[in-house]
């Protein structure tokens, strides 16, 4: 996994759900949630890293499937499947 753009994608996922720039401190503090996450995959701390920031959850995967099954995806579907691709690479 390139770590780099596995954070890119994090940022990315949360910068839309806020509609903000992450500030320095900001990215800082998601890679201490994701740090600090009890959870084993790499995309199962990116997904409670940004839950814990944002306080929202996000759709998950499946949802993503089923509704592309009936419907075009939205931005933010496709930035949590990037994330998803790059947290499996």
């Amino acid at each position: 996994m390139n770590e780099q753009q596995f954070q890119h994608a994090i940022f990315a996922v949360i910068e839309h759900l806020s509609k903000a720039e992450l500030t320095d401190h900001g990215r800082k503090l998601v890679i201490n949630y994701y740090n600090e996450s009890v959870m084993k995959s790499p995309v199962e701390k990116a997904r409670e890293a940004i839950t814990r920031y944002i306080s929202e959850p996000l759709p998950s995967l499946e949802q993503i499937r089923e509704k592309s099954a009936h419907q075009e995806l939205d931005e933010l579907d496709h930035l949590i499947l990037k994330l998803e691709y790059f947290a499996g690479r």
